[in-house]
């Protein structure tokens, strides 16, 4: 019966923890739902991308590299700065940066592949020159695979009043400059000309130090379907030239192939 199921999925990585909330809280050390989660991953052979702050993942390393063995996994950390006193701030119930980086330099020893989501950058406190070539430089050291990198949204509601009331207490000069860089938007994007600038600082820091700015392609390709690979492509091709501070209508073309049922 497990063997019928299998041949009735296709084989997409599953992606574990996100933006939303992490795959690795405390109550999981008791409950271990992501641990049986991932044995079904294996069960299943399907390949896994876990995104997490949480040093738990430790724990799970053995069924990893299984998974990795059979199908593929990576398991990346997300990040805002490498500084320590900063994430005190930003980031109260999180492990620290350092914590995060000798751990994923624990991973990779293992031979699993390893990211850094640079997600969010903070503006006017993680995107100065120093800081964001520290992040990207022990990226490097660590010997990580990729770097993702993304601006902070504020988004009208509890997201934008909680983090300007930690701005307030530690950051008050800044108030002002926020209040110019994002206007009022359903989406809490910042304004166009940061994103400019700041893409272009990434993609000169990312070249210095030869590290991918997107996940790398022998790490997916013989996974994904046509369909897929080309959205991964376009995508791609999006996000490099954005990065150059050009205009790029690839993620449109992505997202109308996403919805097509079959392309080949």
């Amino acid at each position: 019966m497990a063997q019928l199921k299998k041949k009735s999925f296709r084989k997409r990585f599953i992606a574990i923890g996100g933006g939303l909330g992490d795959c690795y809280q405390p109550i999981e050390e008791s409950y271990q739902l992501t641990r049986k989660a991932l044995t079904l991953i294996e069960e299943f052979d399907f390949p896994v991308h876990i995104l997490t702050k949480s040093p738990l993942v430790k724990r799970d390393i053995d069924i990893v590299k299984r998974i990795n063995k059979k199908s593929r996994a990576i398991v990346s950390m997300s990040f805002f700065s490498v500084n320590d006193e900063i994430s005190k701030i930003f980031e109260p119930g999180a492990s620290s940066p350092s914590e995060r980086l000798r751990i994923l330099e624990l991973i990779k020893s293992e031979g699993i592949p390893c990211g850094m989501f640079i997600l969010s950058v903070i503006p006017f406190i993680a995107d100065k020159l120093d800081l964001l070539e520290d992040t990207i430089r022990c990226a490097s050291e660590v010997g990580l695979d990729f770097i993702i990198f993304g601006v902070m949204t504020l988004k009208e509601g509890k997201q934008k009043s909680c983090f300007l009331k930690t701005l307030k207490k530690y950051y008050p000069a800044l108030i002002l400059e926020y209040e110019n860089l994002y206007q009022e938007n359903k989406r809490g994007n910042a304004a166009n000309n940061y994103y400019q600038s700041i893409n272009f600082l990434f993609d000169k820091m990312v070249k210095r130090f030869k590290i991918s700015p997107r996940i790398l392609p022998g790490l997916y390709w013989e996974i994904h379907e046509e369909n897929d690979l080309i959205i991964v492509i376009l995508e791609h091709l999006a996000c490099l030239l954005k990065m150059k501070g050009k205009e790029a209508h690839y993620s449109y073309a992505a997202y109308s192939i996403s919805k097509l049922k079959n392309l080949f």
